[in-house]
C-alpha cells in the first residue's frame, strides 16, 4: 500500500502549494487533494507536482475530489440538483483536466446534500444519470471515477451517507468501474463497523483514507483498530493508496510519528 498525504487537510499551517513540497519532505511519496477553492492553487497544482518529481519521479497524486460546491455554506457536492446539471459538467471537465494535469487517476464525486423541496426520488435519479455520463467521460481519458460515502451526523442530508448507499447508487448506475472511497471514520461515524464493510465491499474499494474515531484526530488519538483494519484490507489483496485526512490540531510534522511505529511501517514497505 502507498501512503499518500491529503495536503487540504495536513500540512494546512502552510500555504496550499507549499504543502506539496512539504508532504515529500515529511517522506510521503503520494498526495491527494480536494478541489482546490483558489483558482491560482489550481493552476500552481500540476507545477508544484512537477517540481517535487524532479527530485522524485514515482512522486504520486493519488486521488483529486471533483468540485464539491460551496463547502463553507455546507455543500458536499450538487450533483443531485438537476438545475445545475451545465454546471456539474463543466465542474467535471475542469477536474479530469486537472487530474491528467497532475497524473491523478482517480476522481472523487461527492454526490451531495438532500435540498428542500425536492422529492428524493428526482435527486437520486440525477445522482444516477451524472454518475453514468461522468463515467463514460472519465473512461475515455484512462480515469477512474470513485463514490464517498460521507456520514450523516457530519454532513446531515448526505445522500450516500454508508458505503452500502454508495454501492446502490453505484449499481443503479449500472457503472461496474466506479469504484468506492472508503473512508474509515466516515463508516465508524455513520455507525457502520468497518471490518463488516470492508467484507461486504471489498471489490468496489478503489481508495482508503484514514483518521481516528471520536474526534477525526491522529491515529491512535481515538478508538479505532486502524492499523488492523489496513491489515485486513491488506490480507485481502488491497494494495491501493491509504490517505492520511485526520485534523492535526497544529503542526502537521508533529503527529507524525505513528508511522515510525512498526505495525505502521510495515504496512507501507
Amino acid at each position: 500500500m502507498l501512503c499518500s498525504a491529503h495536503i487540504s487537510w495536513l500540512f494546512a499551517e502552510r500555504p496550499y502549494l507549499e504543502r506539496v513540497a512539504a508532504a515529500r519532505a515529511a517522506g510521503f511519496d503520494a498526495i491527494e487533494s480536494a478541489w482546490p477553492p483558489r483558482p491560482g492553487d489550481r493552476y500552481g497544482l500540476a507545477g508544484a507536482v512537477a517540481e517535487q518529481r524532479r527530485a522524485a519521479p514515482g512522486f504520486a497524486v493519488t486521488l483529486l475530489n471533483c468540485a464539491a460546491g460551496d463547502a463553507r455554506s455546507g455543500e458536499r457536492g450538487f450533483v443531485n440538483d438537476d438545475s445545475r446539471r451545465e454546471e456539474a459538467e463543466v465542474a467535471f471537465e475542469e477536474a479530469v483536466e486537472l487530474a491528467l494535469a497532475t497524473g491523478a487517476p482517480q476522481l472523487n464525486l461527492l454526490v451531495g446534500r438532500a435540498l428542500s423541496g425536492v422529492p428524493r426520488a428526482r435527486q437520486r435519479a440525477a445522482v444516477v444519470s451524472a454518475v453514468r455520463s461522468f463515467d463514460a467521460l472519465a473512461s475515455a481519458q484512462g480515469l477512474r471515477v470513485l463514490l464517498e460515502p460521507v456520514n450523516a451526523l457530519d454532513n446531515p442530508g448526505f445522500l450516500a451517507p454508508t458505503p452500502d448507499a454508495a454501492v446502490e447508487l453505484i449499481e443503479a448506475a449500472g457503472c461496474d468501474d466506479v469504484g468506492l472511497v472508503l473512508d474509515l471514520y466516515h463508516v465508524a461515524r455513520a455507525g457502520v463497523d468497518p471490518a463488516s464493510a470492508i467484507e461486504r465491499h471489498r471489490e468496489r474499494i478503489a481508495h482508503v483514507q484514514v483518521a481516528d474515531h471520536p474526534g477525526r484526530g491522529v491515529p491512535g488519538s481515538g478508538t479505532l483498530p486502524l492499523a488492523e483494519l489496513l491489515e485486513l484490507l491488506a490480507g485481502g489483496g488491497y494494495d491501493g493508496a491509504v490517505g492520511l485526512e485526520y485534523e492535526p490540531h497544529g503542526s502537521t510534522e508533529a503527529t507524525l510519528a505513528f508511522m515510525h511505529e512498526p505495525r505502521w511501517r510495515a504496512l507501507f514497505e
